[in-house]
């Protein structure tokens, strides 16, 4: 059983996994590059590390949720990180959303130091971390998942097993390009509401009940007409996952005419100063076009 485990990357969605594996009880230490954001789980009986090969001391699990490709690249593969101290036994799970080509490259150099791995990324944001209300998705040898799932069911509501490794971070990438649409949707529709006329609290009424409806159409509807953009995930990060999805559909030659044309839409509200909002700020770039403002009267 597993009792002694190591977070990296207090972000939007660590800070809330690492406080959920803290309450369950396990022996924390944790690593953020801005060290101020560790300074709550010291208070609480963390260990802080100053980098994060130290990080990597002693613990069973090594865990970590990072923003982007670059960011693993660094903390996996830089002159002070994990890899520089990690040792054979250990256990490394990545939690960001990246490459399945990335995942793969960490699973050859861990397995050269004696380390299993596992891709495990997560859909949900802020607050589902926060709730331990994720769903996970986890590949790599099933008999470390099985390791490691009582770990992850402290995390979320549903974990999922995908085989080899690489899966899950290719299911992750295939849940957000279906998000990337379904925003790209909602802006869409709400749009042309606003400019036929509709009242748009009504129309909100329909996509609760109808048989389109799911709740990230519901929540983020909901928020749009209350002009609320304060993210849980931020358009600047649906925009680096489209351009992930983009590559890793070519690499299948796997067509994704829909993406593209959200994409350009992401691109253009970041370039309007929006890339620190709520991904439904997507809106923002078609409201500009279109001349309006969705809002509820």
């Amino acid at each position: 059983m597993i009792k002694t485990i190591s977070y990296l990357g207090l972000g939007t969605m660590g800070s809330g996994m690492a406080s959920n594996l803290l309450k369950a009880g396990y022996k924390l230490t944790v690593w953020n590059r801005n060290v101020g954001k560790c300074e709550p789980f010291a208070k609480k009986g963390a260990r802080v590390a100053v980098t994060p090969a130290d990080a990597v001391r002693d613990a069973e699990l090594v865990m970590y949720s990072l923003s982007n490709d670059q960011a693993v690249e660094e903390v996996v593969f830089g002159a002070k990180g994990i890899l520089n101290g990690i040792k054979p036994g250990q256990i490394a799970v990545d939690m960001s959303t990246v490459r399945p080509a990335m995942s793969l490259r960490e699973q050859e150099a861990y397995a050269r130091r004696g380390v299993d791995f596992l891709d495990a990324p997560v859909f949900g944001s802020r607050n589902e971390a926060a709730r331990a209300e994720l769903w996970i998705m986890a590949a790599g040898n099933q008999a470390i998942f099985e390791t490691v799932k009582p770990v992850l069911e402290q995390l979320g509501q549903t974990v999922h097993y995908f085989g080899k490794n690489g899966n899950a971070a290719a299911m992750k990438l295939i849940g957000n390009l279906i998000v990337a649409l379904e925003m790209e949707a909602l802006a869409e529709g709400l749009v042309l509401a606003q400019k036929a006329g509709l009242d748009l609290n009504t129309v909100m009424e329909v996509v609760k009940v109808a048989d389109f409806r799911s709740p990230l159409l519901v929540s983020n509807g909901q928020n749009i007409l209350k002009r609320d953009f304060s993210p849980s995930f931020a358009l600047k990060l649906m925009l680096k996952d489209a351009g992930l999805i983009e590559k890793f559909a070519g690499s299948l030659q796997s067509p994704i005419p829909a993406l593209r044309l959200a994409k350009k839409n992401l691109k253009s509200a970041v370039a309007l100063g929006f890339g620190e909002e709520n991904a439904s700020a997507l809106i923002k770039a078609l409201e500009k076009e279109a001349g309006v403002e969705v809002k509820a009267q």
